[in-house]
């Protein structure tokens, strides 16, 4: 069992999560299976709900977005509504019950949704072993990326956040950092299975987006239109004659994609590369909406 703690400010969250075994804790929808599946055994848990990251505010020309607003209240917002690819990305997510207690940070940093690696019985590669058995087994869902480690990232808002040219906001006890939303994601190494750059104590506190692009627009394909993770989503957002893509679902990581040649180093493997022509697709459609 593990401790809980529900702290009344940032400060206390972030000197609590100073603990080696300490997880922050947004709506907990990821986190919970984690813990179920003993992927993640925490020895405390941070309850971030009172700790101040729960505000959309005006920030300059754009909007400023708390890690701990969920995807209901993003979806709904009127500061948001001028970046329709986050909007609709937000209203698209999960579940209407999941969306009211998921947050945007718990969105970003979810866990991927392989198999393998959700699977007690399985020991993969991403999860410190030796393995990834969706290479040698069942991958009709995996990416179109290839690497150790071929599982496809589920967020919706990352794609749609990044082709709006967010930033991420990272906080740790003695030091803040901001970096473009897609630097917040690692490819996975042999000595570092992390699929983020988050340090230990280190918190995701809020989005920053500039100014509202011209136009924007989110994809994705999913196997229902409730309770249903993207297969692969694709954002297009245009800044004048200037268009940026972002996609999530084709590789262990949300990835930006050249608009000139969007499948580029994308290969797939056998039973996966069918999303190749659902990218291409769902480009297409995406730009077009945008234009």
């Amino acid at each position: 069992m593990s401790d809980y703690a529900r702290p009344s400010s940032l400060d206390e969250a972030l000197k609590l999560l100073a603990r080696d075994d300490a997880v922050p804790m947004g709506g907990g929808t990821d986190l919970a299976g984690q813990v179920d599946r003993n992927i993640r055994s925490p020895g405390l848990l941070v309850d971030l709900r009172d700790s101040g990251l729960g505000e959309i505010d005006e920030d300059g020309d754009g909007v400023r977005i708390g890690s701990a607003v969920t995807l209901s209240e993003l979806a709904a917002s009127p500061l948001v509504a001028s970046y329709a690819a986050v909007a609709t990305a937000a209203a698209a997510a999960a579940s209407p019950l999941l969306r009211n207690v998921g947050t945007v940070g718990g969105n970003l940093c979810q866990h991927t949704r392989c198999w393998y690696y959700r699977g007690a019985e399985w020991h993969c590669w991403l999860g410190g072993g030796d393995t990834c058995y969706a290479q040698i087994g069942d991958h009709r869902k995996h990416g179109l990326e290839p690497g150790d480690c071929i599982s496809a990232h589920p967020s919706d808002l990352a794609p749609a956040l990044a082709a709006c040219g967010a930033t991420v906001e990272l906080r740790g006890r003695r030091r803040t950092r901001e970096m473009p939303l897609l630097d917040l994601y690692r490819r996975p190494t042999a000595d570092d299975r992390s699929l983020v750059v988050l340090r230990q104590g280190e918190l995701v506190t809020g989005i920053r987006l500039p100014a509202p692009p011209d136009a924007s627009a989110y994809e994705r394909l999913g196997e229902r239109a409730a309770f249903s993770f993207p297969l692969v989503s694709v954002a297009a957002a245009r800044r004048g004659a200037e268009t940026h893509l972002a996609a999530a679902g084709v590789a262990n990581i949300p990835v930006g994609l050249d608009p000139s040649d969007p499948l580029a180093g994308l290969k797939g493997s056998p039973q996966s590369a069918w999303k190749r022509r659902a990218l291409a697709t769902l480009v297409e459609r995406a730009v077009a909406r945008t234009a």
